[in-house]
């Protein structure tokens, strides 16, 4: 038995599936044995999360600042499908794997080295990662909403939509019920437009005048 073993045997189950007593099982141990190696649920997490990043096969860096972020981005929304119930389990384990961190560091280092300011580099990475890991966390309460707009009568529905244009309502319908990736690159395509482009703003000067 070992840390690596036990991460693994999370990796075999999924992370939308791996509790401990579910690991111990798995392994055909007590689970009491498992404290030993990891500590506890985060400790288990935590390595298991590092090694699925760890060995997950991601793109190499063209010399273009879209391609970058746009690989960035395909490679991520891969590995949330690849692996289920990871970005609930990241969302709520103290800490950030530390290759998660170096993949991230690494890209915006490259962003910068094309022409990108530090900043746009480093918001750039940021919001396209952590966007995707928000949209995988929040698949349940997602699903929720569908559900309560199944639920809804048929007053309450024509009432919603007789309030807003028609095209809009298309647009919220389409992120809702449909294949979340449009809405996601469409967001992400609008951040990547405005990239280089934006005025330098101080954040506490629009936070006290929103005051």
């Amino acid at each position: 038995m070992s840390a690596d073993k036990i991460a693994d045997a999370v990796l075999e189950l999924g992370f939308d599936r791996a509790q401990l007593t579910a690991v111990a099982q798995h392994l055909g141990v007590a689970h009491g044995a498992l404290y030993r190696y990891i500590g506890d649920r985060n400790g288990m997490m935590a390595t298991a999360m590092t090694r699925a990043v760890e060995r997950f096969d991601w793109p190499e860096l063209a010399d273009d600042i879209r391609t970058v972020i746009w690989g960035e981005a395909h490679a991520w929304w891969s590995f949330c499908e690849q692996h289920p119930g990871f970005a609930e389990v990241l969302a709520t384990t103290p800490g950030v794997p530390l290759p998660i961190t170096r993949r991230s560091l690494a890209v915006a280092v490259h962003l910068r080295s094309l022409g990108l300011p530090s900043r746009d580099a480093l918001i750039a990475v940021d919001f396209a990662s952590g966007t995707i890991h928000n949209i995988f966390a929040k698949q349940a309460q997602r699903l929720a909403v569908v559900n309560q707009a199944n639920t809804m009568s048929r007053e309450e529905i024509t009432q919603i939509a007789n309030e807003l244009p028609a095209d809009m309502l298309a647009v919220i319908v389409d992120g809702l019920i449909e294949d979340p990736w449009p809405w996601f690159s469409q967001k992400l395509q609008v951040l990547i437009n405005g990239l280089g482009r934006s005025e330098t703003l101080d954040p506490h000067a629009v936070r006290a005048a929103q005051g």
